[in-house]
């Protein structure tokens, strides 16, 4: 993730559980993180996967709903770095899962895109 002018990274083990989709985190870089649970809601296994994230830090919960894609190749621009091109369809499932997790679109954070608005009125 870029923020200004660095790249932010980070790592983690994501550690099958016995139900399908179902995932708990290892933070093995910070041994004092809270546990963390992840969930596959939905994915087409080539181009994106929505996901949602829960855990505690201290008395707060923390939900983080995620988006994953690919770019698109006939988006990739040499002079402009990657251009991301999400899929309309995926895009409204994204929405409709933030809607059910009881959030709203103004939740919605697309790093280096500030003109972000949804078209979607219903799930």
């Amino acid at each position: 993730m870029t923020r200004g002018p660095r790249c932010i990274t980070w790592s983690y083990l994501l550690i099958p559980t016995a139900q399908p989709g179902k995932f708990s985190v290892d933070n093995h870089r910070d041994p004092g993180a809270e546990a963390e649970e992840l969930q596959v809601q939905d994915t087409d296994y080539t181009t994106f996967a929505l996901m949602v994230s829960r855990r505690q830090s201290g008395s707060q919960s923390i939900l983080r709903v995620y988006l994953l894609c690919e770019p698109s190749s006939a988006s990739l621009q040499p002079r402009l770095g990657r251009m991301w091109a999400i899929e309309i369809q995926a895009l409204d499932k994204f929405v409709c899962l933030l809607r059910a997790q009881g959030l709203s679109e103004d939740n919605i954070v697309f790093p280096g895109s500030a003109d972000w608005s949804s078209h979607q009125r219903t799930c």
